[in-house]
């Protein structure tokens, strides 16, 4: 099977965003999967009742999807699509016949109609404009197709909350809908799928959060000053690090530091039919 390549529409992402977004994973790539404990947990429920058939997009593929055992027939050919170099040259390790392809969501470098099914496991929430890939998804899939995504929504990561951090928010579950033209799209199955992982000490629930396109920063609130009188402060120190592990503790359980996400699943499927 040849490779689908095409024209796409325009990004609207600058150069410089997805350059920066890029070169975050290709250097995090090999020591991705020490991290990835959401993105394991999120794939495992997303891979549920998706049938790999035909030509698969896999969108931020990252590390790479084991398609194997979703395999209807013989004949499948996946594209890892990931701006990430550094990431598609560790998938390619494992994952040899996986056709790698660098590229962007709002971009995609391939024909119109030349898909047959889009997976994607916790990579579009990093898209400057959501709309824009759905209606690059749209363009992509042959009339019939499914697109089974999983998307960090808000209400994730409250525990940082708690913990004085500020975190950078997410769409809610209706906005993310409401990008879908249904015109283009029927959605059949959309739920909203509260996700929980343990981490052994704070620093590794720390660093998790950027694979999944999070930032924290702290902020402090004066004893009996209102909401708008909160302002951002940075961690000054040992000192205001320790006493973050100790806030930190007071929320600890048998299984270890808890983080919850709310995750966007979404099982769409390309209006009109197939041939």
């Amino acid at each position: 099977m040849s490779m689908p390549l095409g024209v796409s529409v325009n990004s609207h992402q600058s150069a410089s965003q997805v350059e920066h977004i890029a070169d975050r994973f290709s250097a995090a790539a090999k020591r991705y999967q020490e991290h990835n404990c959401l993105q394991r947990l999120s794939g495992a429920s997303l891979l549920q009742g998706f049938a790999a058939t035909g030509a698969i997009l896999d969108i931020g593929a990252g590390p790479g999807t084991d398609f194997a055992d979703q395999a209807v027939g013989d004949n499948i050919k996946v594209y890892a699509l990931d701006i990430a170099l550094g990431m598609l040259q560790q998938l390619q390790a494992t994952f040899p016949r996986h056709q790698c392809v660098c590229g962007n969501a709002e971009q995609l470098p391939f024909a119109d109609g030349s898909i047959d099914s889009i997976y994607s496991n916790l990579a579009l929430q990093w898209c400057q404009d959501f709309s824009a890939a759905t209606s690059e998804m749209a363009r992509v899939l042959k009339a019939g197709g499914e697109a089974h995504l999983s998307i960090v929504a808000e209400g994730s990561l409250a525990q940082l909350s708690h913990l004085g951090l500020r975190v950078n928010g997410f769409q809610s579950l209706g906005s993310l809908k409401a990008a879908f033209d249904t015109s283009d799209w029927q959605l059949f199955d959309v739920q909203l799928v509260p996700m929980t992982v343990y981490f052994h000490d704070l620093k590794t629930l720390l660093y998790s959060i950027k694979g999944v396109g999070a930032s924290v920063q702290s902020y402090v609130q004066t004893e009996n000053s209102s909401d708008a009188d909160t302002h951002s402060s940075k961690l000054r120190g040992r000192r205001d690090w320790l006493a973050l592990l100790q806030r930190a503790e007071l929320f600890r359980e048998a299984q270890g530091l808890p983080l919850t996400y709310q995750i966007a699943q979404f099982r769409v499927r390309r209006q009109g039919c197939s041939v």
